[in-house]
């Protein structure tokens, strides 16, 4: 059993013996959604599952079945994929480029609060894949989809989301963001080429694209049109 952070979660082992991280709701959905709009725009990211419902053998001081959670491989069998470390914001090898500044746009533009370096993954690959042997991964997205908040920000909290600005315009030609999350300074270097960049690549995905990120994490239909409207707003 996991009992830090906002949504708890085990560490379990299946039949054959696979290790996963399972967290709960509500990040579980919201991390699985996020995700895929991630990768979709261009950032690796290990593969995730929501199930929305599961059995937990063995313990008798959780009742089955479980609620939904989003589970995670330790060695996933993609490449030799394995996590190593973690990286920061600050120190990486990607300071001042379109990809990184533009990853932190994304983040604002999901309403997600979770820049945390501990939550940032380096994974090393086996076999090069889509030419790389090393991912530079922001993990563990499930503080989206809310309000962007230093303590206890709302998470896939649709009404809240709606209602979320997104630019309030440009200063000594950097962006100005309505955005309440940790590390401003992240924010404060953002230019509209940035900005532009990003939302370039999110235009490129398809209706069917965004759909099937919202269906991946077990949002309706009706939900995930309200915030896929939203994001469109944002990237025009």
């Amino acid at each position: 059993e996991k009992t830090r952070g906002y949504s708890y979660g085990f560490t379990v082992r299946d039949s054959e013996l696979h290790e996963w991280s399972a967290k709960s709701l509500p990040e579980a959905k919201t991390e699985v959604v996020a995700s895929r709009v991630f990768w979709g725009a261009g950032y690796h990211q290990p593969p995730i599952f929501y199930l929305n419902e599961w059995r937990l053998d063995d313990d008798e001081r959780f009742p089955n079945p479980q609620a939904g959670a989003r589970f995670r491989q330790k060695s996933p069998n993609l490449y030799g994929l394995d996590a190593d470390g973690t990286w920061s914001y600050y120190r990486n090898p990607f300071l001042g480029t379109h990809q990184l500044n533009g990853m932190v746009v994304l983040h604002i533009m999901l309403g997600s609060s979770g820049l945390k370096d501990e939550q940032n993954a380096i994974y090393n690959l086996a076999e090069p894949f889509e030419g790389a042997t090393r991912w530079y991964v922001a993990r563990d997205l499930g503080q989206s989809f809310g309000r962007a908040e230093v303590l206890n920000a709302p998470r896939g909290d649709i009404d809240t989301f709606e209602k979320t600005r997104f630019i309030r315009g440009v200063k000594n030609g950097k962006v100005q963001f309505y955005w309440g999350g940790r590390h401003q300074r992240l924010a404060e270097d953002i230019t509209p080429a940035d900005v532009r960049w990003i939302c370039r690549q999110l235009n490129t995905l398809t209706d069917t694209q965004w759909h099937d990120a919202f269906r991946a994490g077990g949002f309706t239909t009706s939900l995930a049109d309200r915030v896929i409207r939203h994001m469109k707003t944002k990237i025009a």
